[in-house]
């Protein structure tokens, strides 16, 4: 938790301006939590993005200096 990761995620496009326009593209946010496939059947990441928190695939996340 708090590190910077590359994602990507369809649910953050409604932050772009016009929305959406930025899907497939890699953006940078900070990890919050993550739930392992214990919890669910995928593993999950918990991301602060631009104000909101978006859920992305942990497949789709790429932690940042690592």
């Amino acid at each position: 938790m708090g590190d910077i990761v590359e994602f990507k995620c369809i649910g953050a496009g409604k932050t772009d301006n016009p929305p959406y326009s930025q899907d497939g593209e890699w953006r940078i946010g900070l990890i919050l939590g993550q739930k392992n496939k214990e919890d669910t059947p995928f593993h999950m990441i918990s991301i602060y993005y631009r104000g909101i928190v978006v859920v992305s695939l942990a497949k789709n996340c790429c932690v940042i200096g690592e």
